[in-house]
């Protein structure tokens, strides 16, 4: 498998995957395939997707990783689904997580990875009050 952590990133993420408390499935929505973008050259996304999500599930026994062409309500591709314990929570990373977002994907394995959300009491009653479904949609980029 090529190496896609450095080798003394791996030890690190070795020790934070096989310390959550629940296990998480990756699975990698490929969607149709499609013409690449102007600029893009030979960059395949949906390859590297799979590449970065299959590596970091053979650093620990409680990651899992699958690859599906469509899964039903994924409209955005390449996307990677986040799965606390199998459960299909919404969680869902769009785009090829490469150099720096890639430790955004890692932080969404490791909350999801919790078996009690990180947030704050005053956070949760806040959310729980809620009257109505709600979407948030988080966009990460390098500063």
């Amino acid at each position: 498998m090529p190496t896609v952590f450095r080798p003394d990133e791996e030890p690190r993420l070795r020790e934070l995957l096989d310390a959550m408390e629940r296990p998480v499935d990756l699975v990698v929505a490929l969607g149709p395939e499609e013409t690449p973008l102007p600029g893009a050259g030979d960059f395949d996304f949906s390859a590297e997707t799979v590449k970065v999500v299959e590596a970091l599930a053979a650093l620990s026994g409680r990651v899992t990783s699958r690859i599906e062409q469509q899964p039903a309500g994924v409209t955005l591709f390449p996307a990677v689904l986040v799965l606390p314990a199998g459960d299909d929570r919404g969680l869902r990373y769009f785009g090829t997580p490469y150099g720096y977002e890639l430790a955004s994907l890692v932080g969404a394995v490791l909350e999801a990875g919790r078996s009690a959300p990180s947030l704050t009491s005053e956070s949760l009653e806040r959310l729980a009050a809620l009257d109505r479904e709600l979407a948030i949609d988080v966009f990460v980029t390098p500063t």
